[in-house]
């Protein structure tokens, strides 16, 4: 069985971990916001195309 010791030790590199993957979840939350708004700004600049008919469609 373990020891106090080594009990408290794991417990340390858990708080660590967590830590690091909070840091990583909230990079990877702010990055989904950009590619969000890059997104929509895209899907506007399509809809305004579709709607001027001087534009000539493929197909």
């Amino acid at each position: 069985m373990a020891d106090w010791k080594d009990i408290l030790i794991d417990v340390l590199k858990l708080t660590d971990e967590v830590k690091r993957l909070n840091g990583q979840t909230e990079k990877l939350s702010d990055r989904t916001i950009e590619i969000d708004k890059r997104l929509v700004r895209l899907e506007t600049m399509v809809e305004l195309a579709q709607k001027q008919p001087s534009i000539k469609r493929l197909g």
